[in-house]
């Protein structure tokens, strides 16, 4: 009897933490490393391309019960938390980072908009989505990132360099929590950035 108690009380815990509903995780970027450039930097608010999602949106986690947990950002907008993380990824290189006003996406706009900045940075999300699913014992978690930026340089000549980042990331986690999902974006926009904009 002892025994059947606990596993009914064991399984009431599991399912009672899983509850269906909004849920908010925090991104952030949290890197430290050398700092190797210098300047002044301008960066444009970026754009959310995303039609079908709401501007906060960042995921959801698939329950046992084919309800399911939805995951927004704090403070429900994707773009300016991405755009704030790009950010922070080029103060960590060296840059001190200004909040400029949007510029058009060509030559001709680096040329209108360089003026006291030694580069210029925009960006559009096109696709931003983590998706968890349980899986026997172990929770397998994707995040698609779909990103677009772009830079402006005044260096013999106006140049805009377009930087498409595309790719998909997996992770399986024995058990699951919003602090494992928040870990998991975190890491992988670190990654990303990292990577993409390395000079």
């Amino acid at each position: 009897m002892k025994k059947q108690c606990w596993m009914i009380f064991v399984l009431f815990l599991l399912l009672g933490c899983a509850t269906p509903g909004q849920k908010f995780i925090n991104i952030s970027y949290t890197a430290d490393h050398e700092k190797t450039q210098t300047g002044v930097m301008g960066l444009a608010p970026f754009k959310d391309n995303r039609t079908d999602r709401n501007g906060g949106y960042v995921g959801y986690r698939l329950l046992m019960d084919r309800s399911q947990e939805t995951y927004f950002v704090q403070g429900m907008n994707l773009a300016n938390t991405l755009n704030t993380s790009v950010g922070d990824y080029f103060r960590q290189t060296g840059f001190e980072v200004i909040p400029m006003a949007a510029w058009k996406l060509s030559p001709d706009g680096v040329k209108g908009s360089i003026g006291g900045f030694e580069q210029i940075v925009a960006g559009q999300i096109n696709k931003f989505e983590c998706r968890a699913k349980k899986n026997g014992p172990t929770t397998d978690m994707v995040l698609e990132i779909d990103l677009t930026l772009f830079i402006g340089k005044q260096t013999n000549g106006d140049q805009l360099k377009t930087i498409p980042i595309s790719l998909t990331l997996e992770r399986t986690e024995m058990t699951f929590t919003p602090e494992k999902l928040e870990r998991f974006v975190n890491q992988s926009m670190e990654e990303v950035l990292k990577k993409a904009l390395q000079q």
